[in-house]
């Protein structure tokens, strides 16, 4: 399987990259809490509703912890903290939650660590040797081209 993604062009004037092209990631299908309790439940010793009660506790203790600005640390999974989307200011006595922040964001880092043969830097199990296929080629006037069957992969261990 590959993470599939198209090229598209940046048309927000007022970006520094206005007019340059980026990949953007398509999305498959979304995986819902019942396929995860189902697939857990099938691959180890505990039942699909015992997994999915779990989760759903889950989802009380990691939401108050979130609020109280804790960071969530799930081990193999990753990192899950709370920041703050918001606008800059020239002088901090001008700052105003109502006027400059915009709104808070969940923020997710995949756990990894640092591997000396990759010249010191993370690896991390749900990046590394990511396969990608480019779904669709655009010409320079921004109209789709032709439909392509590229794949790379992303750095190997």
């Amino acid at each position: 399987m590959s993470l599939r993604f198209t090229l598209r062009q940046n048309k927000i004037k007022s970006n520094k990259s206005f007019g340059k092209w980026y990949a953007h990631t398509l999305r498959g299908s979304e995986i819902t809490l019942e396929d995860i309790a189902r697939q857990v439940g099938y691959s180890c010793s505990v039942s699909k509703g015992d997994v999915y009660a779990v989760i759903l506790a889950m989802d009380n203790v990691v939401s108050r912890a979130l609020k109280k600005g804790h960071v969530i640390n799930l081990g193999a999974l990753g990192k899950f903290y709370l920041s703050i989307r918001g606008v800059c200011v020239d002088n901090p006595d001008a700052f105003s939650v109502k006027d400059h922040v915009k709104g808070v964001v969940c923020k997710y880092t995949p756990a990894g660590h640092r591997v000396q043969s990759l010249g010191g830097r993370i690896s991390r199990p749900f990046t590394d040797d990511c396969v990608l296929e480019q779904v669709s080629v655009y010409d320079e006037t921004g109209h789709l081209a032709k439909r392509v069957r590229r794949g790379g992969r992303v750095r190997t261990k």
